[in-house]
């Protein structure tokens, strides 16, 4: 079989129902999985592999971006496309940061939808006019203070952010640092909110950019040219 297969996550069954109907219609697209939560969403994933998925942000009380997290599991995943009812500079910019190709409002015409899927699935990056200059300048404005993120980290903050660039799982952080699982997810999650991002991968990623280094490439007398150093 040939053609554009999506997967539409979206809670809302008769609009999703709908919209799968008139996409499934459109020439080019040979298949359209509806999934209305993430773990059905995680259940279509393992049994298919569709080339774009059309994620709803607010999914019935979870949060979309928590599927990119399966998705940075995948050797090749589908590229994603946020559909989403909420058009703020603030969600679009996380979406973007956690992994999202790009942003359309349900407020959007069909052939709009077609058309961002279609970039997505090439390579590019879609954003609606209206959306592309707020979102630049919210984004703007974040790297400005994101240098100083680092700086203003406790040293055992520190310590969990060098764990996650390290790649290590929440136990294996907790088993280095001599902590509980409890007392790394709550600085992991205190480093997600201050950083600014929604997950893990995004957090190691921007840590990586701001000079952080994995907690095993850190030699013992080397903490005092680290960013967030209190020596």
């Amino acid at each position: 079989m040939t053609g554009l297969h999506l997967l539409l996550v979206e809670d809302y069954r008769i609009f999703a129902d709908l919209l799968a109907e008139r996409m499934r219609a459109e020439d080019g697209v040979c298949a359209v999985d509806v999934a209305s939560s993430l773990n059905e969403a995680r259940a279509n994933l393992r049994r298919s592999r569709p080339d774009v998925i059309l994620l709803d942000l607010n999914l019935g009380g979870e949060e979309g971006l928590d599927l990119f997290d399966d998705l940075a599991r995948m050797p090749d995943p589908p590229r994603v496309l946020m559909l989403s009812g909420v058009d703020s500079a603030e969600q679009v910019a996380r979406a973007l940061a956690a992994g999202a190709e790009g942003w359309v409002s349900k407020t959007a015409a069909f052939e709009t939808l077609m058309y961002a899927a279609r970039e997505v699935l090439g390579g590019n990056m879609y954003l609606a006019p209206p959306s592309l200059a707020p979102t630049l300048r919210y984004l703007l404005k974040r790297s400005q203070t994101e240098q100083s993120f680092v700086d203003q980290l406790s040293d055992r903050q520190l310590d969990v952010l060098r764990c996650v660039v390290s790649g290590m799982s929440r136990t294996e952080c907790a088993e280095r640092l001599h902590v509980s699982v409890n007392t790394v997810r709550t600085h992991a999650q205190q480093l997600l909110k201050r950083a600014g991002v929604h997950s893990t991968l995004a957090l190691a990623s921007l840590a990586r950019e701001l000079g952080v280094r994995g907690i095993d490439e850190v030699p013992a007398d080397d903490s005092a040219v680290l960013p967030g150093s209190s020596k």
